[in-house]
């Protein structure tokens, strides 16, 4: 698989022109010669061409007759499904960094399922001898790649319009030379359908990739019947969840199952920098997907559709308008294409613009939502099958561990495990196990990603005793809690509320919230201690005593006190401006008129009463 767009810093841009007329159906690919000393190539050197719609290319290095740099010519003979040279994302321009040189070694054996002529195929006429022959011709001396399909030249003659690479051997990936030694055989069905793995590798995916299977399987395979039974299908999918599920994962199993052709686009890549070239980017993408469901039935799949179709209605958002204007126009033009069939997937599907999911457009959503246990599991035994895990791992235990972790977490969990398992087998090396303590170690370093708004993004900052004023006794209690704890288990729950009155009794019964402590509002001496931390780090004159603004601020609340001492700040610096140094008595005195207590003794009276029922007792005995 190549990669995707956006792991592609900018490199050397090179124009793409039209191939030479000599050079259609070659593969051959020509370069300048810098750009050939950069790719230290040589003449015939088999070079992968990874493209903006995560497809790619592969290609033979070959000199500009012109000798001109800047430029590159290709012949796309070999390329992934639904790859086409001059889709949105070339925008005329090509870089350097996209081209990498693979190795090519001769292939002993290869597999191909050939892809008739219409005329060929309807006639039947055409034995193997002869369709064999056509394939051992369109592949004499040139360089393959599994997954790829290699299209027959323009006006060439016999059976055979295009091959998908299906298998060989050695591996074809990322690109094996077919040599006259090589044996070449041919595979009665494509890849996808001959070897469905697809439940297997999506492991905990299989009830989505149903839902999602009864959408595509009838419109894309049974379109004639349904047209003449007057029947109208789901022509537009939506796939929810949050990131790292396999939303993209299962749209490609899927797809191969279904034997569609995919064409698979980041929406944020069809994202243009000069008007309109943002919604003629997005109406080439939708003409594609048209071509290519003249020959086969096809399946357009925009991920990430909300950075394209965001919500209307703000302010300066007319370009945004357009685009989704746009799409939804192309959306209902395409339904009258029963051989296409367009998926979109999100992350955040309240950000889509609600128009894009009424009936006849995304009328269908399929939600995939963060693992269950059962799922991890699943998950997990896939991951896990490929790799020397110790038979003491209980794949039950770690599913019970990984609450909140999808798909690409637990992935990322097993290859740190796998790392920890390198690291500790030094005297093993060649042959490392994976144990229950690597594990453990993984999961000091990854954190579920669907749970990191709340953990792994955002910056805890660990308070200690001495930044708490007051609360002396509070303190104590809540210590004896966490030693209790440390025996007890590793998690302790701590729920606070300032409306004790309205809990359910059933929280607070014996095994839930069984711990209650009362934290009451500050002394005098707790207010003094308050004080003291809130003005460690502020500047005060010699005249300032925090012992008389303690005695003057009964029913103040700890959050009362810290407003107070900014507000005496910003007095000082209302007073003095910039040459203001240090905080004076008088501006700690002015701003408690303006600055009151949130408490009263009205407050402090309904927490007594309440605190001193029976069902609270249990506060003497902690």
């Amino acid at each position: 698989m190549a990669p995707d767009s956006g792991s592609f810093p900018e490199g050397p841009p090179l124009k793409l022109l039209p191939v030479d007329a000599r050079d259609r159906g070659t593969q051959r690919c020509r370069l300048g010669p810098t750009a050939l000393r950069a790719l230290g190539a040589h003449l015939g050197s088999a070079v992968k061409i990874s493209l903006p719609d995560g497809g790619s290319c592969l290609c033979t290095a070959w000199p500009r007759r012109d000798g001109a740099d800047g430029f590159v010519q290709l012949d796309p003979l070999c390329t992934s499904p639904g790859t086409a040279v001059g889709a949105p994302g070339f925008r005329g321009i090509i870089n350097l960094n996209r081209f990498r040189l693979v190795p090519c070694p001769p292939l002993r054996r290869l597999a191909v399922w050939p892809e008739l002529r219409e005329q060929a195929g309807a006639s039947g006429a055409q034995s193997t001898a002869a369709v064999l022959e056509a394939v051992q011709e369109l592949l004499r001396n040139r360089p393959v790649s599994q997954g790829h399909v290699v299209a027959a030249p323009p006006g060439a003659p016999g059976p055979v319009a295009a091959l998908h690479i299906v298998s060989g051997a050695p591996s074809p990936n990322p690109a094996g030379l077919v040599t006259p030694r090589t044996h070449i055989s041919l595979s009665e069905v494509p890849r996808s359908e001959e070897e469905p793995q697809s439940e297997v590798t999506l492991g905990g995916l299989s009830e989505a990739a149903d839902s999602l299977r009864e959408l595509l399987r009838l419109p894309l395979r049974y379109p004639r019947a349904l047209a003449s039974l007057g029947l109208e299908v789901p022509r537009g999918v939506l796939l929810a969840g949050p990131p790292g599920v396999g939303k993209t994962q299962l749209v490609r199993a899927v797809a191969r199952e279904t034997g569609a052709e995919l064409l698979a686009v980041s929406a944020p890549a069809l994202q243009g920098s000069r008007p309109g070239e943002t919604e003629e980017n997005v109406r080439r993408i939708f003409q594609r997907a048209r071509e290519l469901a003249s020959r086969c039935p096809t399946l357009l799949f925009l991920d990430e559709v909300d950075a394209l179709c965001p919500r209307r209605g703000g302010p300066h958002q007319a370009p945004e308008s357009r685009v989704v204007a746009q799409v939804l126009t192309l959306l209902d033009g395409i339904a009258e294409d029963r051989e296409v069939v367009v998926v979109g997937s999100t992350n955040r599907p309240d950000a889509l613009d609600p128009a894009l999911r009424r009936p006849g457009r995304f009328d269908r959503e399929v939600v995939i939502g963060t693992p269950t246990l059962k799922q991890r599991k699943a998950i997990l035994q896939v991951i896990t099958s490929k790799m020397p895990v110790s038979g003491q791992v209980d794949l039950n235990l770690l599913a019970e561990m990984t609450v909140g972790y999808v798909g690409a977490d637990l992935t990322a969990l097993c290859r740190e495990a796998a790392m920890q398992a390198l690291l500790h087998s030094e005297k093993n090396q060649d042959n490392p196990t994976i144990d229950e303590t690597d594990f453990l170690e993984a999961f000091k370093k990854i954190q579920p990603s669907s749970l990191r708004s709340v953990i792994g993004l955002t910056d805890i900052k660990p308070v200690g005793w001495e930044q708490i004023g007051g609360l002396e006794d509070v303190k104590l209690k809540l210590k004896q809690l966490e030693f209790q704890e440390i025996f007890n288990s590793n998690v302790m729950v701590v729920a606070a509320t300032n409306r004790p009155d309205v809990l359910d009794d059933a929280l607070l019964r014996p095994g839930r919230l069984d711990k209650i402590i009362y934290i009451p509002p500050p002394d005098e001496k707790g207010r003094l201690s308050i004080l003291k931390v809130c003005t460690k780090n502020m500047p005060m004159g010699p005249d300032v005593s925090l012992e008389k603004v303690a005695a003057e601020t009964c029913f103040f609340s700890g959050a009362d006190l810290g407003n107070l001492c900014k507000e005496a700040a910003l007095l000082a610096l209302q007073e003095n401006g910039l040459e203001a140094t240090t905080v004076k008595q008088e501006h700690f005195l002015e701003s408690l008129k303006t600055i009151k207590p949130s408490l009263s003794h009205k407050d402090l009276t309904l927490y007594k009463n309440l605190f001193q029922k029976k069902e609270f007792s249990i506060l003497e005995d902690i």
